[in-house]
């Protein structure tokens, strides 16, 4: 039987191996660019030696940091995060950091934090052709009680800067191109950029052919054969047959409302499954749904069917929802709260485990940018909510090679703690939008080349969505995490006056949509349902954000090589190498292979976690050739926007064989890693978890999460 493993061989390596193991070099790798602290100028370390007021430096260490480099850090100056490579951002005066620094000869160099590193590259570059250009720009200061001197330091700089919003560490306002300089070099300031644009991730399809699907649906489901709500590709039927239907499971979601905005007066699909809704729109007093993006997200998680006799549910039917609303009636559109953790805060005071969203910023070209950071912040503090994030609908094949291109990933789907979704194609081949796509409107400009120009959307499980928005992020980590079908899925439509039809309505209940929108909701009915496998049936009573990730990881199907078939690159491969890629993640959700983990698998949620240089193992056995598919996940510290690459807590995982070789990854760019190996020989095993590097631990220590599968062939 599957279970907890809690037995464990612990091991701390001598400090010195640890420290050369992770030894630092002396760069500071920034989005501004490779900075070389040997080379640092110090042109101005006079005027520095003479500043009263504290102000923020960079403080690399020439070693891997330490839980009592840190402590000596804070005895004296305010500590902020961490910079790559082995870096602390610092509050203090030049003159007593350097004084520190000479008594300290493990500081290799401490470094003024100067404006050019808080900009972001999403910026369009500066010129005297866009200086005057009035943009809305967000500022991130370090802490909230910078907030109101920098934006008052901000009006100072020029009468054309019109504030916005000014809540807890940030600061919105609308300045000129040529301000974001002078803004970045204020003390208190951390990071600045655009101002993300929101937007809903159902994919717009053209209107005159949503408006056929309308003329043509026969709306009384003679027409259906229960494909239609992507919910059999996943196989969420064989988790309904032993009964994991998503009971006892509180999803959250925020989106554009909920249908009514009444629990005791909702479409029949939602009644009784709704414990709370609330209004987080602008000028918005209630959670309804007068757009019908959000109606639809909700019914493919927990719909429960009842307005179709059963046959259009979603895939956690049985789950509760707690209903966040916001849109604003004022602006037409979502206007998410500048404060992220709001929304999530809310959900899990209500019970809710589970948080999905799909929406995020379009524009954000694979960046960890200020949304990004404020959600994996939030789930560092809170570890046992799975927040699942649509990764965009960007893709597209501008230089014409018959695949799509990388980097085109939305944020705060880029941030390292969610679940970050893709959209591969459900099959539906009646019903729907069933055209080639060379028979849309943008098809000769973002999907111009074969063999997608003239593919369907909805005719290949084993197909990516061409709209999907692929990775990797801007810092080179895998996402998306994960792929489900988001392509012609039919869920319930807002019964609201004006509501949109999306990609046309059935009938009077149920609409057509596709997008990462509505893959997103289906990967979160699964995670309630697989939630509800964990605690159910292997009694894993309070499972953590990273073992369900991890669980839904684990049993997700690898589609390389995609629809088209090992052809090759050059003549448009969809997914050129197994998982995990930065087009499928690790492969679409099979929630048939999430209720029948065996008992080979087993489940480790390791709160304690390891420190730095400390490793755990757990120990297996192969009576004859098998094979070992682990994954390790871990809820990482928050990164900086700053930074070039995001991951702060670095974990490995290796695998020593019978005969003392080892095998990892070596990776120092995820907090995911995998091993998936075949052929191994017939003897005793050792899967280890190492802390390669954990200078933002808990009490020094980072908790992680591992679901590992050993089979005897």
């Amino acid at each position: 039987m599957n279970r907890l493993v809690k037995s464990i061989t612990t091991t701390t390596v001598m400090a010195a191996m640890a420290a050369s193991a992770a030894s630092a070099g002396t760069v500071l790798k920034l989005n501004s660019g490779a900075v070389d602290t040997t080379k640092i100028s110090n042109n101005y370390a006079a005027s520095w030696m003479m500043e009263v007021q504290p102000t923020e430096y960079i403080v690399q260490f020439k070693k891997a940091i330490t839980e009592a480099d840190k402590a000596k850090m804070k005895s004296q100056f305010e500590v902020f995060g961490y910079l790559p490579d082995d870096a602390l951002v610092v509050r203090g005066t030049y003159a007593k950091l350097l004084s520190f620094k000479n008594s300290h000869p493990e500081i290799q160099a401490v470094v003024r934090y100067s404006a050019s590193y808080k900009i972001s590259n999403t910026f369009d570059v500066a010129s005297i052709f866009n200086k005057d250009a009035v943009q809305s720009v967000l500022v991130t200061t370090f802490k909230a009680s910078d907030a109101e001197f920098v934006a008052a330091k901000m009006t100072a700089l020029s009468p054309q800067v019109e504030l916005q919003v000014v809540d807890g560490n940030s600061v919105m306002a609308l300045l000129p191109r040529g301000l974001v300089s002078q803004v970045a070099a204020l003390s208190g300031v951390e990071h600045v950029q655009p101002t993300p644009e929101i937007e809903s991730f159902h994919f717009v399809m053209d209107q005159d052919l949503a408006a056929d699907v309308h003329a043509t649906a026969a709306g009384d489901y003679s027409d259906l054969t229960g494909d239609e709500p992507g919910t059999r590709v996943m196989k969420f039927q064989a988790a309904w047959a032993q009964g994991f239907t998503g009971r006892n499971q509180i999803v959250s979601m925020a989106d554009t409302g909920l249908d009514s905005g009444s629990a005791s007066a909702i479409h029949a699909d939602f009644a009784g499954g709704v414990i709370s809704g609330y209004p987080f729109g602008l000028w918005s007093k209630t959670w309804d749904d007068p757009m019908g993006h959000g109606t639809h997200v909700a019914g493919s998680v927990m719909g429960r069917g009842t307005a179709s006799n059963g046959l259009l549910k979603g895939g956690a039917y049985e789950a509760k929802m707690v209903a966040e609303g916001m849109w604003s009636p004022m602006l037409k559109n979502l206007s998410v709260p500048s404060k992220l953790g709001d929304l999530f805060a809310k959900a899990q005071a209500d019970g809710a485990s589970i948080h999905t969203n799909s929406w995020g910023g379009a524009r954000t070209f694979g960046a960890y940018d200020n949304f990004a950071v404020q959600v994996d912040t939030w789930l560092y503090d809170n570890p046992d909510m799975l927040v699942l994030f649509a990764a965009g609908n960007s893709g597209a094949d501008k230089n014409k090679d018959g695949r799509i291109d990388a980097n085109s990933m939305a944020s705060p789907g880029t941030a390292k703690n969610v679940l970050t979704v893709g959209a591969s194609e459900n099959v539906v081949t009646t019903g729907g939008i069933q055209v080639p796509i060379s028979k849309l409107r943008a098809a000769k400009d973002e999907w111009p080349a074969e063999p997608i120009y003239s593919d369907y959307i909805s005719n290949n499980e084993n197909g990516l969505a061409m709209f999907s928005s692929r990775g990797p992020t801007a810092d080179g980590r895998v996402k998306p995490d994960i792929v489900a079908p988001g392509t012609n899925i039919l869920s319930v439509k807002s019964q609201q006056k004006d509501a949109s039809e999306l990609w046309g309505a059935y009938n009077k209940d149920y609409v057509w949509s596709g997008g990462t929108s509505m893959a997103t909701p289906l990967t979160a009915g699964a995670a309630a349902v697989a939630r509800q496998v964990l605690v159910e049936k292997l009694n894993i009573q309070k499972p953590s954000a990273a073992l369900l990730k991890a669980t839904m990881i684990h049993t997700a199907v690898d589609m390389y090589p995609g629809q088209f078939g090992e052809i090759g690159a050059s003549r448009g491969q969809e997914i050129l190498t197994r998982r995990p890629n930065s087009d499928e993640g690790y492969g679409r959700v099979d929630v048939q292979n999430i209720v029948n983990l065996g008992s080979k698998t087993q489940f480790v949620d390791n709160r304690q976690g390891v420190a730095q240089g400390q490793e755990v193992s757990y120990d297996f056995t192969l009576s004859r050739e098998g094979k070992l598919y682990a994954n390790l996940v871990w809820t990482d510290a928050p990164g900086s926007a700053n930074a070039a690459q995001a991951l702060v807590n670095d974990l490995d995982l290796v695998l020593t064989l019978p005969n003392g070789q080892t095998l990892s990854m070596n990776d120092h760019v995820n907090n995911l890693e995998m091993i998936e190996k075949s052929g191994l020989p017939a003897g005793s095993y050792k899967l280890t978890v190492k802390g390669f590097k954990v200078p933002q631990g808990k009490n020094g220590s980072q908790a992680f999460a591992l679901v590992y599968t050993a089979t005897e062939l």
